[in-house]
């Protein structure tokens, strides 16, 4: 197997040498032998050329290898594992869509069904050869020049439309005299705001997607030159890197455009205009809204699918039961995944109230005890702290130190039942009763800011998610609403099939999952006009109080009692 050309995992991207590599050793690469496809520090290359089968290789400076035409440098695709930066990936998980090392393989991902070598997926697919991933590349490049294109159409339209309803307005004004042009500036200025408003939109799509076109033609350039003078890993791991970027971009774009209507605006006029005295305004402009028919990015989603790239629609979205993990003697109500390793689990047993932190597999790692009846977690990763709600009030935190959890420690400056609690920016945003408030999660928080009233009951368990800057929560009137971040609110939800809804959280693919009481789990599109059930019992759990989820691979945990 060829030696790969092999970066130090600092700063400097310096390159290490190959075989003080394998001897366990590190040291900076000054050389590269195209023969031996090796780096080699000063030392090593003074052993290389002593050899007599050696001697006559060609060595050339490190520098007029890793960087290539167009200023590309293929030290940026790093061959290294995240978690393990000594040592080179070599597997990659389909489950959790990322490559790991034989290390991660064995610890993190022995239970995941499909993890397979770089090595074999490369040479048993025709896209990392050849010109079929350039090709399909290009092919999503052009899909999405034609929705650029008819965005930039759409825009045009409406600047036609406006103009055309200017011109309506302009020609029934005529010969009115002065109250008349007060009304008409008045009427001008709506209109401009009803323009500015759809090209600020359309501006907002079409940045987005000639964003995803450059992107695109300049990976185009980076696989070239990876095909060329890289290794498989780093074609690999950087084909990976730019679908999983590809996919972030075409559910930005699908998100946005899902919900794009044809407008159409033409101009009324005011029958009471000969009445100048009460008269106001000069009309109005009506819009009528109608669903675009053709899903636009139809072809670009087929093109993506040819790379491997799926863009869920909610239609999709489904859900399988995975494992349930049976905690004897305990009465789980809530918990949260901390980093990717662990799950912290809230345990309201009468005899010891606990709180258990656990492996992705459920084996326990430690347990504290807790005075009170858990009611919901949040586990802030900027800080390594864990923010705890309970039945009573008050509002708890503890620090998590390595595998241990440190003293909990009551938050002073709170005095509401406590229920949902999450991030967002800088803020802890927490929903006590009738309102949703925030604080900032420092050393020594002393404030509480209201955001805005609600009508929410947090001496129960409810529910409440933040996603791209709307809030979204459960009411005492088994309501899902979604307010922006000031409290406007931007739509309400309710349906006989939901009879409890407790618990919700936000799936990568902007689909909101419910849990209700009742042992339903329902999907919820995160603009509220689509809803579904996705299960209507759960294997071995009764009464569930709790659900979160692992954002990195969408995985589902429900906390509940055992059957």
């Amino acid at each position: 197997m060829d030696t790969a050309l092999t970066m130090d995992n600092g700063n400097d991207k310096s390159f290490q040498c190959n075989p003080c590599k394998r001897h366990e050793q590190k040291s900076e690469a000054k050389f590269w032998c195209e023969q031996c496809s090796e780096a080699f520090c000063e030392k090593c290359n003074s052993m290389h050329s002593w050899m007599k089968l050696l001697m006559t290789h060609d060595v050339v400076s490190i520098e007029d290898v890793g960087c290539k035409t167009d200023g590309l440098d293929l030290r940026e695709v790093s061959e290294y594992c995240r978690m393990h930066p000594l040592k080179m990936v070599e597997v990659f998980c389909f489950q959790h869509k990322t490559p790991c090392c034989g290390l991660c393989a064995g610890i993190d991902h022995r239970k995941c069904d499909n993890v397979k070598q770089i090595e074999e997926i490369v040479h048993s697919s025709e896209m990392y050869t050849g010109n079929s991933l350039l090709g399909s590349l290009n092919d999503i490049k052009e899909s999405t020049k034609t929705v650029l294109q008819a965005k930039e159409q759409e825009m045009a339209n409406i600047n036609v439309i406006a103009e055309n309803t200017e011109e309506d307005a302009t020609n029934f004004i005529h010969g009115i005299r002065s109250k008349l042009d007060i009304c008409f500036e008045v009427f001008k200025k709506q209109l401009t705001v009803f323009r500015d408003e759809q090209n600020t939109r359309l501006n907002k799509r079409i940045r987005l997607l000639e964003q995803l076109i450059q992107s695109i033609e300049q990976w185009i350039k980076v696989i070239e030159v990876v095909q060329t003078s890289g290794s498989i890993i780093q074609l690999f791991v950087h084909v990976e890197t730019v679908k999983q970027q590809i996919e972030t971009s075409i559910k930005e774009i699908e998100h946005l455009c899902s919900s794009d209507t044809d407008i159409r605006v033409h101009f009324e006029k005011n029958e009471t205009l000969q009445k100048l005295e009460s008269v106001d305004q000069i009309g109005f402009f009506s819009m009528d809204e109608k669903e675009i028919e053709i899903n636009q990015l139809s072809d670009v989603f087929k093109m993506c699918s040819k790379i491997g790239i799926c863009v869920p629609k909610f239609e999709d979205i489904s859900i399988e039961h995975s494992r349930t993990m049976h905690f004897p003697r305990s009465k789980l109500t809530c918990g949260v995944c901390i980093a990717d390793k662990f799950i912290l689990l809230g345990d309201a047993t009468t005899n010891q109230k606990m709180l258990h932190l656990v492996d992705r597999t459920g084996l326990t790692i430690s347990k504290t005890g807790i005075t009170g009846d858990v009611k919901r977690l949040y586990f802030d990763e900027d800080i390594n702290r864990i923010f705890i709600s309970c039945y009573s009030k008050g509002l708890f935190y503890a620090d998590l130190k390595g595998e241990t959890i440190s003293k909990i420690i009551k938050m002073s400056f709170n005095t509401d039942f406590v229920g949902a609690l999450c991030r967002f920016d800088k803020h802890i945003y927490i929903t006590v009763n009738n309102a949703i408030k925030k604080f900032i999660p420092s050393d020594s928080p002393k404030e509480m800011t209201k955001c805005f009233l609600t009508n929410t009951n947090s001496t129960e368990l409810n529910g409440m998610t933040i996603w791209k800057e709307k809030v979204f929560y459960t009411t005492v009137d088994k309501e899902i609403k979604c307010a922006s971040l000031d409290g406007r609110e931007i739509f309400t939800h309710k349906s006989d099939k939901m009879r409890q809804p407790v618990s919700i959280a936000m799936l990568s693919a902007d689909v909101l999952l419910i849990l209700d009481r009742n042992c339903t789990l329902h999907a919820l599109s995160s603009d509220g006009k689509k809803h579904s059930i996705l299960l209507q019992k759960f294997q071995k759990v009764a009464d569930p109080c709790d659900m979160w989820i692992n954002i990195d691979d969408n995985t589902v945990y429900i906390a509940g009692e055992s059957i």
